[in-house]
């Protein structure tokens, strides 16, 4: 399995489509998204970055058909054949690109899903050359099963753990 891949230029804009049509629905509407406080164009770009990993860690997989879905809301996985993706941000981004500072795996769905933690991405921004444009690639970091994360001390509310990378396991390459 590879462990990191930049997205195509197609990548990319279909990332940037499905990403937007995921926010969409909340457009200028604070009353209906918790974290309005960061505003549309933060949430849409939050979006994004993460669809664009569920793309890449497809592409690391060996799937290269894989279209992630619009705003099923838990109805479907991230990979129906694997599981969930999460895309994480190191704490202090965007000052602390390039380090997996603080860097966690947010749990909070089926124990019986597998999890895997994607970084960097189109978290980064890259000045792209011809003739291919590639961006910063995103980097596989691990994966859990939703049982192993919920654990006491990771809990951060009623429906959600943060898992530490160390507690991770690696992918075999």
């Amino acid at each position: 399995m590879l462990t990191s891949y930049a997205l195509t230029v197609e990548e990319e804009a279909l990332a940037t489509r499905i990403g937007y049509e995921r926010q969409a629905p909340m457009l200028g509407q604070p009353e209906r998204n918790r974290n309005y406080s960061e505003g549309d164009a933060w949430e849409a770009f939050q979006h994004i970055v993460c669809v664009g990993s569920e793309i890449a860690f497809a592409r690391m997989l060996g799937d290269t058909t894989f279209v992630p879905h619009v705003n099923k809301f838990k109805s479907e996985l991230d990979l129906p054949e694997w599981g969930e993706v999460r895309f994480g941000f190191p704490r202090g981004w965007p000052n602390r690109r390039g380090t997996l500072n603080g860097l966690r795996m947010t749990v909070n769905d089926d124990d019986h899903l597998k999890y895997a933690l994607l970084a960097e991405g189109l978290s980064n921004r890259t000045r792209r050359e011809a003739p291919d444009w590639l961006g910063a690639p995103y980097v596989a970091i691990g994966w859990l099963w939703g049982w192993e994360a919920k654990r006491d001390e990771w809990r951060y509310n009623q429906t959600s753990w943060y898992a530490p990378i160390s507690a991770l396991h690696r992918f075999a390459l």
